[in-house]
């Protein structure tokens, strides 16, 4: 019973937090090996954070051997859509008995307001062919946000979720 207790816990944990992605499976991945931004990229972030995630997609892609070019193979594009998700809490009462013929059996739930709502950002990047101006490949991620962060939490939380979605490109094809 623990473990299973165990198991649903973890199951909810992670799937709060996954990377969702969708790619061409006809298109040749290992064909590109430049990269850029997309010049009308409208990120929605502010000029700082745009930096933070630009630098950090820059620096993980040149890991793995690839070039930032003037005239790429590939376009990043990176956008965000920023909402607030209602943070519900309530603590239930319940009063019942149960007899060897029926029983009989009341609740409730009263709500306890700790925080009214919590922010998210959800993080798109589409990865598009610079020659044929189509999108190949597409990854998603929704984080939580703090807006008093300092900037070097800013910073590592971006280099994360850049870590986390790239973490499926090239997608392993089955």
């Amino acid at each position: 019973m623990r473990f299973s207790c165990i198991l649903v816990v973890l199951l909810l944990l992670g799937s709060c937090a996954s990377v969702k992605t969708d790619y061409d499976p006809s298109v040749s991945f290992s064909s590109y090996r430049t990269f850029g931004f997309y010049p009308e990229m409208r990120s929605g972030l502010n000029q700082l954070d745009e930096k933070r995630v630009t630098a950090a997609v820059e620096a993980l892609l040149k890991t793995r051997g690839m070039t930032l070019s003037d005239t790429p193979d590939m376009y990043i594009n990176i956008f965000t859509r920023n909402y607030e998700r209602p943070y519900n809490s309530s603590v239930g009462i319940g009063v019942g008995t149960g007899g060897r013929r029926g029983g009989i059996g009341i609740s409730g739930g009263i709500p306890i307001p700790i925080r009214s709502n919590a922010a998210s950002q959800e993080v798109t990047f589409d990865l598009i062919d610079a020659g044929r101006d189509e999108l190949f490949w597409q990854g998603v991620y929704e984080v939580k946000v703090r807006n008093n962060a300092s900037p070097e939490a800013k910073e590592a939380m971006y280099h994360k979720v850049v870590q986390k979605v790239f973490s499926r490109y090239p997608p392993r094809k089955k």
